[in-house]
């Protein structure tokens, strides 16, 4: 599993897992050069290793039950973070498991300093993640074999502690994490509630988060928030901040991203949380997350807000004041973008769309432009210069939405809308009968 921990641009992180007890592993990389034996210019680095008991956790001298492992005693985790790369270039690496037994080598390239990339994006994948998400991510990688990394907006699994869901979860993207980083998100199905008690339960982060995935940690924020809350610097053009919206008090959340936005001379600015600031799904609603995060995101006119957890599809935006043209709704005419707030789901669960679609938000100014149920969605968004390009595909790999944000140098953004006629609304009256999902 390759994610980000350090500069995109100069590190490459792995994660990898065996069979408990397995010390003392390493991993190698090598410039993926044309020579059949390049591997010869390889470079070894150790790996940092714990064994977690897949059975039990411990923590803080409580063992506590984790009764949806199917009797695992246990796995080893190990991780590297590759230093001292060239930007924009393609390596190579393996890991190592027992026995001196190794991986197949797999590529991956490092960051741009500058310049036209794209990314996928992915809302809460949870359900059917052995049956029905498998063809989304494979869609994904089809439709963007160049994309620089894969954002995933939370519930990546069903029950967070579960090894079974994750193993289903790795599986369904197979070769494709190692070669494509991951940004994740933690959504409210990567926490627990776990103890041996009623009166001992605590909500808690998954125990297997941390270990599967090696995340940029930052240091001022509190120990609970590491590697949930982060920033990745992709590149001059683009930076992407990750937030833990499963958090009851977002102030220190609100805080560090004022700050980092603040300090932020990136083109383009993403956020990502898994809880929408504005609802979609019907009876859903977080005031929480939206009266503490909202006036960050429009004081600095964030250009992408990118949520799950509704299990529908929605797309709109909150109109730029100082603009000369006003947002567009739906698909018709040209407006003006402070932010674009996308909610999106890539999983089989599906939900019915709010009775009254964001009509309550428009104190906030917002507009709905475009709306799906019962759909499985993937996005690729591409960025170039001044121009930021989106497409949210279903999963046979047809496009629902489009539109592009032109940028002027000065910062106001420009909504275009698609340029080409974009396909009926899809609901639950207009498809196929929905039944549920299987895990």
């Amino acid at each position: 599993m390759s994610t980000f921990a350090g500069d995109p641009a100069t590190t490459i992180s792995v994660n990898w897992r065996t069979s408990a007890g397995v010390t003392g592993v390493a991993a190698e990389i090598a410039l993926a050069t044309p020579d059949a034996r390049f591997d010869q210019q390889a470079r070894s680095v150790a790996a940092d290793s714990e064994t977690i008991d897949l059975a039990t956790f411990n923590r803080a001298g409580t063992i506590i039950p984790v009764t949806h492992n199917e009797g695992l005693p246990g796995a080893s985790y190990h991780s590297v973070m590759f230093d001292g790369l060239q930007p924009d270039t393609l390596y190579a690496y393996r890991v190592e498991g027992a026995g001196g037994n190794w991986s197949e080598w797999f590529q991956t390239r490092t960051a741009p300093l500058s310049g036209p990339l794209r990314f996928i994006y992915l809302g809460d994948a949870q359900n059917g993640i052995a049956s029905h998400w498998p063809r989304v991510i494979r869609a994904a990688f089809q439709s963007a074999p160049d994309a620089r990394f894969i954002l995933h907006a939370g519930d990546l699994v069903n029950r967070a502690s579960r090894d079974l869901e994750w193993a289903q979860w790795f599986r369904a993207g197979g070769f494709i994490n190692g070669m494509i980083p991951a940004i994740p998100v933690t959504g409210n199905h990567e926490y627990e509630q776990l103890g041996l008690t009623e009166a001992d339960r605590q909500r808690m982060l998954s125990f297997m988060w941390r270990p599967q995935f090696r995340l940029p940690v930052e240091q001022d924020l509190s120990p609970d928030l590491h590697e949930t809350v982060y920033e990745v610097r992709y590149s001059a053009d683009l930076s992407v901040f990750v937030l833990n919206s499963n958090e009851a008090d977002m102030t220190e959340q609100a805080r560090w991203l004022d700050e980092r936005l603040t300090a932020s001379d990136a083109r383009w600015r993403v956020v990502s949380m898994h809880h929408p600031v504005f609802s979609s799904g019907r009876d859903r609603d977080n005031p929480r997350v939206r009266d503490v995060l909202l006036p960050v995101l429009l004081k600095h006119k964030v250009d992408l807000v990118l949520q799950g957890h509704d299990h529908t599809y929605a797309r709109g935006a909150i109109g730029d004041d100082e603009a000369q043209v006003p947002v567009a709704n739906a698909v018709a005419g040209e407006g003006g973008v402070t932010s674009m707030f996308v909610n999106s789901v890539s999983g089989a669960k599906q939900y019915e769309f709010s009775a009254d679609g964001w009509d309550d938000y428009q104190p906030a100014g917002v507009e709905l432009a475009r709306r799906a149920e019962n759909t499985q969605f993937f996005q690729v968004i591409e960025i170039d210069g001044g121009t930021l390009r989106y497409a949210a595909y279903t999963a046979d790999g047809e496009p629902y939405d489009l539109f592009a944000l032109h940028k002027a140098d000065g910062g106001a953004k420009r909504l275009v809308p698609s340029p080409q006629p974009l396909p009926e609304t899809r609901t639950f009256e207009n498809s196929l009968p929905y039944s549920g999902t299987d895990n």
